[in-house]
C-alpha cells in the first residue's frame, strides 16, 4: 500500500473512529469495497439526519455556550468574523473546538482569519460533518450506506484531490494511487 493510500486510510479511521487492520486495508480495493466494508463494520443503519445538520446543531449549541450570543445569531451562512472579536479569536475558535468535543478542526490562517471554505459556521459545519462524523454521532453511532458514502466521497477530495470516480474503480489501477 502506498503512502497516499495508508494517509487516506488514516484519515478515513479518524473520520469514522475505528481503526481499519492491515490486512483488511489491503483487501479494499475499491471506494465501493470501502463503503461496505464501513457499512459491515459500524452499527445496522436507521432512518438519521443529516450529518451537516448534526454538525450544525453541534456548532450553534457550542457558540451559544463559547460566544455568548444567542441562537438566533447562528445560521448556516453566518460569518464567523461577524460574531468573533477580532483580537480573541484564536482563543474563541479553540474553545469552540473543546466545546464540540470534534478529535480534528480546522486551523486559522497565519494571521487569525478564516479560510474561505470554513469562514461560516455552515462551512464549518460541513468541515466538522466531513473529518469527524463518528464525533457526531454518539455512543452508538449508526450509519447509513448515503452518509457514508457521502463521507467516503468528501474525504476521497479532500485528501486525494479525487472527485470524479464510479464506486467500482480501482484505487492504484484506475484511480491511480500508489
Amino acid at each position: 500500500m502506498g503512502l497516499d493510500l495508508v494517509e487516506f486510510t488514516i484519515a478515513v479511521e479518524d473520520a469514522f473512529q475505528i481503526p481499519i487492520p492491515d490486512r483488511d486495508a489491503a483487501e479494499i480495493r475499491t471506494p465501493g469495497q470501502l463503503v461496505d466494508y464501513l457499512l459491515g463494520r459500524l452499527t445496522p443503519a436507521r432512518a438519521a439526519d443529516c450529518l451537516d445538520q448534526r454538525a450544525f446543531y453541534t456548532l450553534r449549541r457550542a457558540g451559544m455556550r463559547v460566544l455568548d450570543q444567542p441562537r438566533s445569531v447562528f445560521h448556516p451562512d453566518t460569518r464567523w468574523d461577524e460574531i468573533m472579536l477580532a483580537g480573541k479569536r484564536r482563543q474563541y475558535w479553540h474553545l469552540l473546538h473543546h466545546a464540540t468535543a470534534t478529535s480534528k478542526w480546522p486551523t486559522l490562517t497565519l494571521w487569525g482569519s478564516f479560510p474561505k471554505d470554513i469562514a461560516t459556521v455552515g462551512g464549518t459545519a460541513r468541515y466538522v460533518a466531513t473529518h469527524t462524523p463518528g464525533a457526531l454521532k454518539g455512543r452508538e453511532p449508526r450509519w447509513t450506506r448515503s452518509e457514508i458514502e457521502q463521507v467516503v466521497k468528501r474525504l476521497m477530495a479532500d485528501e486525494l484531490g479525487i472527485t470524479d470516480f464510479r464506486w467500482e474503480q480501482r484505487f492504484v489501477q484506475d484511480l491511480g494511487l500508489d
